[in-house]
Parts: C-alpha cells; structure tokens; sequence
C-alpha cells in the first residue's frame, strides 16, 4: 500500500490525463440521450460516458472473440468438417 502522498500524486496524474470531448449530437439524439438521463435520474454526461464505455467493451469482446475464431478455427477445419456430414 503506497504512502498518501503518492496516492495524491496518482490521483493529480489521473486527473491530468482527463480530456474533454464535444460530441456533436442531433435534436433526435439530444432529446434522447435527455429523456433517458432523465429516466435514470442521471446527467446526460454520465449516461453518454456509460454508453461509451458499454460500445467499447462490447466491440472489444467481439474483436477478440472475432481474433480467436479466425486464429483456431483453421485448426479444427478437418474435424468439423467430418462431423458435419
């Protein structure tokens, strides 16, 4: 467990990092992204950034599920082959 001073100094460091993005949305997906916020009694910001990291975290596991498939499949060509008939 690190010292409090470097916990502030990660902290410091993590929040440098943090860049502000602009997402230019329409009337359509503005209202929304606002009737949703609303629902969830959230900010538009946080269900924006929730929203951001589920796409991410689901493209990712697609992607990697995508990289195993085209790498192991050819292994097993053959015998799925002949279980296929």
């Amino acid at each position: 467990m690190g010292s409090a001073a470097s916990r502030v100094a990660r902290r410091v460091a993590s929040t440098l990092v943090r860049v502000a993005t602009a997402i230019r949305l329409d009337d359509e997906e503005t209202e929304g992204l606002r009737r949703r916020a609303q629902l969830e009694g959230r900010s538009m910001q946080e269900v924006a950034r929730q929203a951001v990291r589920d796409y991410i975290e689901r493209t990712s596991l697609r992607e990697l599920l995508d990289r195993v498939l085209d790498e192991e499949l050819p292994r097993y060509a053959e015998a799925l082959e002949r279980l296929s008939r």
